[in-house]
């Protein structure tokens, strides 16, 4: 059976172009920037690659240190086969470049009560976690997943398979309906609530929107889809983490002739009229392009490097990372864990409306060394912690402020020495910790927002900024906060998109110029 991803995927490839070993410029080596950069040299482009860091994959690269390996970002995989299509539409061998497995179970989550909840992609499974943990829910829980199958179905059918340039064009028949369908005018708590009754149930089908950096009491409906995905195509691992996607697909871009020059930051675009002409360095060097693609987020580059910020734009929230490296391994952590606070709805409304952190925050804990044992000294743990936290404001947190990472580490440390990693703090031997602060200075992040340009209602779909700039023709956007949406598949998605677009009016325009 062919699954919406692959449907999707075999809609759209980018044709070879006769381009003349045309030169684009691309801004930035995140997952977006090095997608689209073997896109277009397999199309025939002259790709150059500036990234300011000293390796891959942006928010999708790997923190080491002595011996330790953690994944900076992202550390769940959706939809596989939408980077194994990036891999094969390139001549490559998906498995000769990552090692890829699937989590099984997904991940467990523990509530205020103490009481646990595994995750599972197995229905017989996920029957019996629900009804030991609240009897007559699994009905509920099948109603949702037909919900998840039609926001997945409406989404790979619609938002993701164009690319828009008018909020008029989401106004077109197929748009609307979808909209109707997956009833994505209402949040996802509330028809989630609708539902099933379980307070507990409700919070683990719904705190998925979060991985946009969400509140579920605001994110659309559509967004059901992930945890249903979750339960249809599982939740997947790449071995070495998910760092080692970038750097497969660094390599890969490397091998089609691609030139990637790290440490060097791009500070401006060069353009007269409506055409780009070249990317000036932080040294002051001009790297001539015809064709300029910015994966640095957008919102930095119109606020940077165009002089045009952004107005009125909803930013995601943020996080507070620990990465500790511990003696010891902990075989009651599972690879991912969720911890939920008391007050669920409470502490929504201090991160997004009072930009406060919880009493008692709710946080992630990815133990990689569960699956992976080449991700820390033998017989030891590397464990990733993630604490949702308001962007950075004038009425937020001073993380200038030792007390306000003491705080949260003492409660995150107390909550798992309590439930599942007694002892925890004295076997710590190497930490690091990144604040918003960290997201904003390290990658450019407006607000130091985790997940860039929020995904409310008004800015999905053709309400989020295209992937052409409107007043530069030959300026492109990849990358979280252009459409199609944030997170690993979405930003692959839109390097195709923005590739086959970037191919096909590039071709238009030299065919223009010779018949002139």
């Amino acid at each position: 059976m062919v699954s919406d991803s692959e449907r999707l995927l075999e809609a759209e490839r980018i044709p070879g172009i006769d381009s003349n070993m045309s030169k684009v410029v691309i801004i930035g080596a995140g997952l977006g920037g090095l997608a689209s950069a073997v896109r277009l040299a397999n199309a025939g482009f002259d790709v150059r690659v500036l990234e300011k860091e000293p390796g891959p994959g942006g928010r999708c690269s790997s923190l080491r240190d002595r011996g330790f390996r953690w994944d900076i970002g992202p550390t769940i995989l959706l939809f596989p086969d939408v980077l194994r299509a990036l891999f094969r539409d390139c001549g490559a061998d998906p498995a000769d470049y990552l090692e890829l497995s699937v989590c099984d179970p997904n991940y467990r989550i523990h509530f205020p009560d103490a009481s646990t909840l595994t995750m599972s992609a197995n229905l017989r499974a996920m029957q019996g976690e629900l009804e030991r943990l609240a009897p007559g829910s699994f009905k509920g829980y099948l109603s949702f997943l037909e919900h998840g199958r039609a926001a997945k179905e409406t989404a790979f059918s619609t938002f993701l398979s164009r690319t828009y340039d008018s909020p008029s064009q989401m106004l077109g028949r197929k748009e609307l309906m979808g909209i109707v369908k997956t009833r994505s005018y209402r949040s996802l708590y509330s028809v989630v609530s609708g539902l099933v009754d379980d307070e507990r149930v409700r919070m683990a089908l719904t705190f998925q929107a979060m991985y946009l950096g969400l509140s579920p009491y605001e994110a659309p409906a559509l967004f059901g889809l992930l945890p249903y995905t979750e339960v249809a195509d599982g939740v997947w691992y790449a071995k070495g983490g998910l760092g080692a996607i970038s750097e497969a697909l660094a390599r890969l871009a490397t091998e089609r002739g691609v030139r990637i020059d790290y440490g060097v930051a791009a500070a401006s675009i060069a353009h007269r009229g409506d055409r780009a002409s070249a990317v000036v360095t932080g040294s002051g060097e001009r790297v001539p392009a015809d064709v300029v693609l910015a994966n640095a987020d957008l919102p930095y580059v119109r606020r940077v490097m165009l002089q045009r910020p952004m107005k009125r734009a909803k930013f995601t929230s943020s996080g507070l990372m620990f990465f500790w490296g511990a003696t010891g391994q902990f075989p009651e952590v599972l690879h991912h864990n969720v911890f939920f606070g008391r007050n669920y709805a409470g502490s929504f409304r201090k991160i997004f409306d009072e930009a406060r952190i919880p009493e008692e925050p709710s946080f992630y804990v990815a133990n990689p060394a569960h699956s992976d044992a080449t991700i820390a000294p033998e017989g030891n743990s590397a464990l990733y912690v993630l604490v949702p936290v308001p962007h950075l404001s004038e009425r937020g947190p001073d993380w200038s402020d030792p007390r306000t990472i003491s705080r949260v580490r003492e409660h995150v440390l107390s909550r798992l020495d309590r439930t599942v990693a007694s002892g925890l703090a004295a076997r710590i031997e190497v930490e690091h910790v990144m604040t918003p602060v960290d997201w904003q200075r390290r990658f450019s992040l407006e607000h130091g927002s985790a997940f860039g340009l929020a995904h409310t209602l008004m800015q999905v779909g053709a309400l989020r900024p295209p992937n052409r700039d409107a007043e530069v023709k030959n300026l492109y956007f990849v990358g979280a906060s252009t459409q199609p949406a944030t997170g690993i598949p979405n930003v692959l998605i839109g390097a195709m998109h923005v590739s086959d677009r970037i191919a096909r009016e590039h071709a238009s325009a030299r065919r223009a110029e010779v018949s002139a």
